[in-house]
């Protein structure tokens, strides 16, 4: 009875490990973590120490609100974002200042324009990712300013449009491995968990000890980073 009770485990392991992603097949409260690269950023790169390595991503209602922190806290900066008045708010902090930039959708479109001009291809290949069948789309570049890049997303997860305030507003599904550049960084990020919880409403409130900037100088903030 033993040797047939060790034979099975593997197979009983394998199969209940899937069940979590099973049962958080369209889900629409929850999060998601994901692990943040820089291919980019040289090893000897004295910000690479410093540099964010994991967000979290967390869902309820159709509004989003993406945290992103520095291992040493020092920095740590939350996107929120509203579709049914489609506005966003990015939320930083560094030491101990304290800021929030609003932006409206025509102030999003601005801000596509300062990027390089891009078209996403929907190509007929999948991959796994975080356990989701996830369909995959590649980034291509104007005049191939930059290297092209894959992205996965997964139509598995109740989260509608998710991506209406970002440059990869073409794509319906909820990005699960993608690739974005700021302030000159090229971050890689990979879901590594989806979690289906109760999501507090506080995550989607700015909180009132946070002044609110302009865009400029949210930019300076950002420099400020880079320098310390």
């Amino acid at each position: 009875m033993n040797r047939v009770y060790i034979s099975l485990l593997p197979i009983l392991l394998l199969f209940f490990s899937g069940c979590e992603n099973i049962f958080n097949r369209n889900i629409a409260e929850g999060s998601i973590e994901f692990e943040i690269t820089y291919p980019e950023t040289d090893h000897g790169d004295l910000m690479a120490g410093i540099l964010p390595n994991q967000m979290i991503l967390r869902f309820k209602d159709g509004r989003t609100a993406g945290s992103v922190g520095t291992p040493m806290g020092i920095f740590k900066t939350d996107l929120l974002a509203f579709p049914e008045t489609r506005t966003v708010f990015q939320l930083v902090k560094l030491m101990n200042q304290k800021h929030a930039l609003r932006v409206d959708s025509s102030e999003i479109e601005s801000l596509y324009s300062e990027f390089p001009e891009m078209k996403i291809h929907f190509v007929d290949s999948t991959k796994e990712v975080a356990g989701y069948e996830c369909k995959m789309a590649i980034v291509t570049f104007k005049d191939n300013i930059k290297e092209e890049f894959s992205i996965f997303y997964t139509d598995d997860i109740d989260l509608d449009n998710s991506n209406w305030f970002t440059p990869f507003h073409e794509i319906s599904g909820v990005l699960l491995e993608y690739q974005v550049r700021k302030y000159n960084y090229e971050m890689r990020l990979t879901a590594t968990k989806v979690v289906s919880e109760d999501i507090e409403e506080s995550y989607f409130v700015v909180p009132d000890d946070y002044v609110q900037i302009d865009q400029d100088d949210m930019d300076k903030i950002f420099e400020e980073f880079r320098d310390i």
